[in-house]
């Protein structure tokens, strides 16, 4: 997220579109280490960061960003 320089808040409002269940706060709290969320909801944001970062390379971004990862299954 720094990298492309999504915001919270933006990942938030695309995590909420994509099905999304916590609230911002949560979501906020797990970025930061302080919390956990299911692995549903970990890939959901994985999974909105990436769309975003797509969005940012369709609309000419100078340079491939890293990608956020999604949970492994064990």
């Amino acid at each position: 997220m720094a990298e492309s320089s999504l915001t919270v808040h933006e990942v938030y409002l695309h995590y909420l579109n994509s099905g999304g269940f916590f609230d911002e706060f949560e979501m906020d709290a797990y970025l930061h280490g302080l919390a956990p969320l299911p692995r549903e909801e970990r890939d959901c944001i994985a999974r909105a960061v990436n769309e975003l970062i797509d969005d940012l390379l369709a609309r000419g971004a100078p340079h491939r960003r890293p990608r956020a990862s999604y949970s492994r299954i064990a």
